[in-house]
């Protein structure tokens, strides 16, 4: 299905379904991933990075097993994502110190299981490690770190979990949460709600949303 300007909902969607009840939080084996994220000011060496740059595990089957066993943790060698914030382009390589979004995979249970101080700063240590295994040296002039547990205290609910239930199985499409909430007035968009992740998957999911907003207010109208 096509629609030719984003500013207008397409009428009457299909996934504008009735509301559901509310369910629990999933237990912690059904979350979706956290990370550990660090946000750097630094120099790098070694290859020029592009915009996103993906640095693989060498074992993800092992990396994913520890991220899932009963007593997850954050794994010993993990994929690294890297978001060079001041790479637009190719041509765009800076000369100076840049702006860097670090992330690898945690598990979420950010106020089941805290990460203590002296836990974060050998993950830490891991990350440089990786890049550095992979050819990149990298030389923080100022970062800021963010846990799974900071992740819980700032959407409530979560236990840090990013992409809400987990992505995987060939049952996860169809337990996305719909467009409308149980709250009358409240609508739900973004890469955890139908239909998916990714951007162009977010942005249906607004215009789903949108479109609900204006079913359920048209037939305010017409019921008034």
């Amino acid at each position: 299905m096509r629609w030719s300007s984003m500013a207008t909902p397409p009428p009457s969607p299909r996934a504008c379904w009735a509301p559901r009840p509310a369910r629990p939080w999933p237990r912690p084996q059904a979350r979706s991933l956290s990370a550990l994220t660090w946000l750097v000011v630094g120099r790098t060496d070694g290859f020029e990075l592009q915009h996103h740059n993906v640095l693989f595990s060498a074992d993800s089957r092992a990396e994913f097993d520890t991220l899932h066993r009963a007593q997850p943790g954050v794994p010993a060698d993990p994929t690294v994502y890297v978001c060079a914030q001041d790479r637009r382009s190719p041509h765009t390589v800076p000369t100076g110190p840049e702006r860097l979004l670090c992330l690898i995979n945690a598990p979420a249970h950010g106020l089941d299981h805290p990460l203590r101080p002296e836990e974060i700063d050998p993950c830490q240590h891991i990350l440089l490690q990786r890049l550095a295994h992979q050819g990149l040296r990298l030389t923080p002039q100022a970062l800021q770190v963010s846990t799974p547990t900071h992740f819980a205290r700032r959407f409530p609910g979560t236990q840090g979990a990013l992409y809400g239930e987990p992505p995987h199985g060939w049952r996860a499409s169809f337990r996305r949460p719909d467009a409308r909430s149980r709250l009358p007035g409240l609508y739900l968009a973004g890469g955890s709600i139908h239909p998916g992740a990714g951007v162009p998957m977010a942005a249906l999911s607004g215009r789903l949303a949108a479109a609900c907003w204006h079913q359920d207010r048209a037939s305010r109208r017409r019921a008034a």
